[in-house]
């Protein structure tokens, strides 16, 4: 018993700000990025600042390819940053998990700049929370690949949607029966030439080719039409060809 209670005493303690704990729901963290940012506070207590994502692996219920994600998006997402240090004598790179943005996020909630209409959808969500990766694995019923995960990426960061917006392009995606990178695309892509920025633009927009259509006498495809008759088929995501609309020239 006394050695066992050596080690626990030799191991140390992990600092952790209350703070944090009780506030990271509210700037947008889910539970199990909290995890992963305490098991990384962890590794830093034990003088290990960059832990492997094998290292990491071993300590969660995760598979290493999900932690990978979930470390992307919280360096995408301004949680946390990857520094670099350069020792002077040996010029040896070393890199390091920086925690300051992070805090900066809790003492910009705290003086109230953060506001819950801000946080993604899919952060706020109660229950069975999921991340926006997570979301689209589970649609597409395997893990995405590394092109697939870059193209999410790059629609937050560089084409500037929105994660709710990705969300509704994605179930429309779904109830339309074309569950592919490309068709979500153009969604997205005919949103932003139409001005559109929020989920309920994006009903809005939809609900309106759905009465041209109808006005028209244009159909739905075969099995979703049996479903849009049976009710089965949600008003709010109607079916429309994205693919098919054509562009301004």
């Amino acid at each position: 018993m006394s050695d066992v209670l050596l080690q626990m005493l030799e191991a140390g303690t992990t600092s952790l700000p209350n703070l944090l704990l009780q506030h990271y729901r509210q700037i947008g963290l889910l539970d199990e990025e909290m995890m992963i940012i305490i098991h990384l506070l962890a590794f830093k207590s034990e003088g290990k600042p960059f832990p492997t994502m094998h290292e990491l692996e071993e300590r969660l219920s995760t598979e290493a390819s999900v932690v990978i994600k979930r470390i992307q998006r919280l360096v995408q997402q301004g949680y946390i940053s990857i520094e670099e240090t350069v020792d002077p004598s040996t010029r040896v790179r070393s890199e390091w998990y920086c925690f300051t943005p992070l805090h900066k996020k809790v003492i910009a909630c705290l003086e109230g700049k953060v506001i819950s209409e801000d946080i993604p959808d899919a952060a706020r969500t109660s229950g069975s929370v999921k991340n926006l990766y997570a979301m689209f694995e589970e649609e597409f019923g395997r893990p995405l690949s590394p092109i697939e995960c870059e193209n999410l990426a790059m629609w937050i960061d560089q084409d500037g949607y929105s994660e709710a917006l990705i969300i509704a392009a994605l179930r429309e995606a779904v109830i339309s029966g074309k569950l592919f990178f490309r068709y979500i695309d153009r969604i997205l892509f005919e949103w932003h030439r139409n001005n559109i920025r929020t989920p309920k633009q994006a009903r809005e927009y939809s609900l309106k080719f759905r009465k041209h259509q109808q006005r028209s006498g244009q159909t739905l495809p075969q099995g979703l039409s049996t479903a849009a008759a049976s009710g089965a088929l949600p008003q709010e995501f109607p079916f429309y060809n994205w693919l098919e609309e054509e562009t301004d020239s």
